[in-house]
């Protein structure tokens, strides 16, 4: 997906699908979310979006594939700086053949006199080729199947535009005696340039989701993994899934507090910097709250969960990190 119209088109693609009644969409962490009301195969939902033009695989429960997804952008975001400097290499020389006059008068007379200006609109040809048949095919390849399916996108876009310039400026290269007079001009730096800028725009794009997306990763980094639960007198280590709201849980000292509750005993102060970016340590003690994801310092803490899973603060915040990130 590039933009949001490909997120509404795989949004509609989805929610064909029998016994899916909601479907999100974030185009910034390639995820989608559903609600069904029946059985739903995996199947029939990849289905949908290959039918749509997209790929889609399931995430396995329990993975967030938070690592697999930033190995996946910072090859993108790398492979975008690449075709980018290839671009603009190719590009700039495009640029100052046909427009440098308007930055240095004169330049035009001093390209006719030289080379010459069939000459001029060869290597502009060359050059520009170069440009869109090289790090622009990108948007050939995508932009134009999306049109012949009558659903373009961001890519059908420029993938017109490109093209236009270009084969406009082919027949006045190699068949100007087809234009009738006064139309004879070439028009290769626009086709160059709008992928180099197209490129530089996807590149600082990818920059953000990337850092954004370090970002979400470290705030997951701090959930906790178990915790430590008191039920029926006895006190056991369990994954923090099988933490339930109204859990009894201790947490010692140097340990990260698993889910957000409220202080039934204990006394100590516990460091929330990584969520309120409260640098001094806050006390905590009976009938005081605890966050999920923050650390306990210097005692022992026994509290009573209140929110857990996916109402916690902690996940609540990476939510709404997603959210603005798409």
């Amino acid at each position: 997906m590039s933009c949001a119209s490909c997120v509404g088109r795989v949004e509609r693609a989805l929610a064909t699908v029998p016994g899916v009644s909601h479907v999100a969409v974030n185009l910034a962490t390639e995820r989608a979310q559903l609600q069904v009301m029946a059985n739903v195969s995996a199947a029939d939902l990849t289905a949908a979006v290959a039918k749509a033009g997209y790929e889609a695989r399931v995430i396995a429960e329990g993975n967030s594939n938070t690592a697999d997804q930033a190995v996946r952008q910072a090859a993108e975001t790398l492979k975008l700086k690449r075709a980018l400097l290839v671009a603009a290499l190719f590009a700039l020389p495009v640029f100052v053949l046909e427009m440098g006059s308007h930055l240095v008068p004169g330049l035009h007379e001093i390209i006719a006199r030289t080379i010459g200006m069939q000459a001029s609109w060869y290597l502009q040809f060359v050059l520009t080729s170069v440009v869109l048949f090289g790090p622009g095919l990108r948007f050939l390849q995508k932009g134009i199947p999306a049109l012949l399916r009558g659903a373009p996108d961001m890519n059908s876009l420029v993938a017109t535009g490109v093209s236009a310039a270009y084969a406009y400026s082919l027949v006045t290269t190699f068949a100007p005696q087809w234009l009738p007079v006064g139309t004879i001009n070439v028009y290769y730096e626009a086709a160059a340039v709008i992928v180099a800028l197209i490129l530089l725009g996807r590149y600082l794009e990818a920059r953000a989701k990337g850092n954004t997306s370090e970002a979400i990763k470290r705030l997951i980094g701090l959930q906790a993994k178990t915790a430590r639960r008191w039920r029926n007198g006895n006190i056991a280590e369990v994954a923090i899934a099988e933490v339930s709201r109204g859990d009894l849980i201790e947490v010692r000292p140097g340990e990260r507090i698993p889910v957000d509750g409220e202080v039934m005993e204990g006394q100590s102060f516990v460091d929330e910097s990584m969520i309120s970016g409260e640098s001094i340590p806050v006390e905590k003690q009976k009938g005081t709250a605890v966050i999920g994801g923050t650390i306990n310092q210097n005692g022992t803490l026994t509290f009573r969960a209140t929110k857990v899973g996916s109402d916690t603060m902690l996940a609540q915040i990476i939510r709404m990190v997603e959210q603005a990130q798409g």
